[in-house]
């Protein structure tokens, strides 16, 4: 009957860790895959930082209405100010690129003995834009 406790208590914490490890994971590209989205969208549309920041937070290049003073939060509980859009290299050159780094992500764990909340590893997404000289 013990041995049987224990065997228990082991196998729910080992389906429990591998389930919310999964979710962390999935959640980590639904993120990835957003910034993904946001870069694709400045590079062909030319979009400055505040709007690549509200297509990747509220999937609309501008922000909804305060509420009480306060920016909604927008996809998974982000906020415009958790993402950082940065146009590396030279206008015109092979080197041109923009950057969407995502930071600050809080995510939280049902894992016993780990339970509680935890920043997420920032996600960087970099794509070239060569538009021979059509940029900003």
């Amino acid at each position: 009957m013990v041995e049987s406790a224990l065997v228990m208590i082991t196998l729910v914490g080992m389906i429990v860790f591998v389930m919310d490890i999964g979710r962390m994971l999935m959640t980590e590209m639904f993120i990835t895959e957003r910034a993904r989205t946001a870069v694709r969208g400045a590079v062909v549309n030319n979009w400055d930082s505040t709007a690549v920041a509200n297509y990747l937070v509220y999937n609309s290049t501008t922000s909804p209405d305060n509420v009480n003073g306060v920016a909604p939060t927008g996809y998974m509980g982000l906020q415009t100010s958790q993402v950082t859009f940065t146009a590396l290299g030279t206008s015109g050159s092979a080197d041109y690129r923009y950057q969407v780094k995502v930071s600050g992500l809080q995510m939280f764990t049902w894992i016993p003995w780990i339970a509680g909340k935890y920043t997420a590893p920032p996600v960087t997404v970099t794509m070239p834009a060569q538009s021979l000289g059509a940029t900003n």
